[in-house]
């Protein structure tokens, strides 16, 4: 437990650290908008597609893919239910419409993969590994489908520009994002069961291994640009830790207990379901011209306060995982 919780803190500190040099340098005068959008284009056109298509490869086989289908419902349905709550949410208390898409995302999409799959590893052991990638497909879908539209259709209601048709092929190139391509890409070839070749696989792990450090500098720049004092918790950042921190938990151990997982797979999704916001929903808010201000403050907000929150979760699942704790 001590571990895991020694683990979570180091993550949150590298983010920080991370963040820190795009807001010194940012402060250096080194970025103008035209850089700030070229960060966020590289991220979302070049780095992310190769990250979620190395990681999808080099993680799974074919008959492992197929054997974990059963198990790969609950995140799925956690994650689909948590984002119904959120558009509930924004209804009832009347969420500003101008960041209706990004609150929906910042509610349900978490970071999963950079702060989720260490600190899993470090509570559950390495069969917390499989579990991990399970909520990563889950979370990526929801975000690169509905996410990543509904990020757009803020940007569309900033610029006041025109609302496309639902079927359209506006709609469609919106929805079938690349970052979205490569991981279904990846999920393509493992169900044919084709090798991707040594070199190309090596190539978008190069280029994949990029998207954190580029993410998280545009996140320090945005935090510079908007000013530190300007940022303020009001009713709809806060919505946003509830959903994050309590509900989207929640919603998860129910359905696994509803779905009789087993204690490993209840406590690693619900770890997943609990962590902070993914750190992508800053650049893509830049990317479609959405409420940037909104989406870094809830990155930063959400991370900082991971630092608490995470060993909370970890102690009330100590009951539920004691088979597995101190496995690591």
């Amino acid at each position: 437990m001590w571990n895991a919780f020694l683990h979570s803190v180091e993550c949150v500190f590298i983010l920080i650290l991370l963040s820190g040099a795009g807001y010194v340098t940012a402060a250096r005068g080194w970025y103008d908008s035209r850089s700030q959008s070229l960060i966020a284009k590289l991220v979302t056109f070049l780095s992310l597609p190769a990250y979620l298509f190395s990681s999808v490869s080099k993680s799974l086989t074919h008959d492992e893919l197929l054997a974990l289908t059963g198990p790969l419902v609950v995140p799925f349905v956690s994650v689909w239910t948590c984002f119904a709550i959120s558009l509930l949410i924004a209804k009832v208390a009347r969420i500003e419409r101008i960041h209706h898409g990004v609150f929906a995302s910042a509610f349900t999409a978490t970071n999963n993969m950079f702060i989720g799959l260490p600190v899993s590893i470090a509570l559950f052991g390495d069969e917390a590994v499989v579990p991990t990638l399970l909520y990563f497909f889950a979370n990526t879908t929801y975000f690169w489908t509905m996410g990543n539209f509904l990020e757009a259709m803020d940007g569309v209601e900033a610029t006041h520009a025109k609302r496309p048709k639902l079927l359209s092929k506006e709609t469609v190139k919106r929805v079938f994002s690349p970052p979205l391509c490569g991981f279904l890409a990846a999920i393509a070839l493992i169900l044919a069961d084709v090798q991707v070749p040594g070199a190309i696989l090596s190539a978008a792990q190069y280029l994949g291994g990029i998207t954190t450090p580029l993410a998280l500098i545009f996140i320090g720049i945005m935090i510079y640009t908007i000013g530190v004092r300007n940022i303020r918790f009001d009713k709809d950042l806060t919505l946003v830790f509830l959903g994050r921190f309590v509900i989207c938990p929640l919603v998860c151990l129910g359905l696994t207990q509803a779905f009789g997982l087993s204690p490993l797979y209840v406590s690693v999704y619900v770890i997943q379901a609990s962590l902070p916001c993914i750190t992508q929903i800053a650049v893509l808010a830049k990317f479609h011209h959405a409420d940037t201000k909104f989406a870094t403050t809830a990155v930063a907000g959400t991370t900082l306060a991971s630092v608490v929150t995470l060993p909370v979760w970890m102690i009330i699942l100590t009951a539920i995982a004691r088979p597995f704790l101190g496995t690591a």
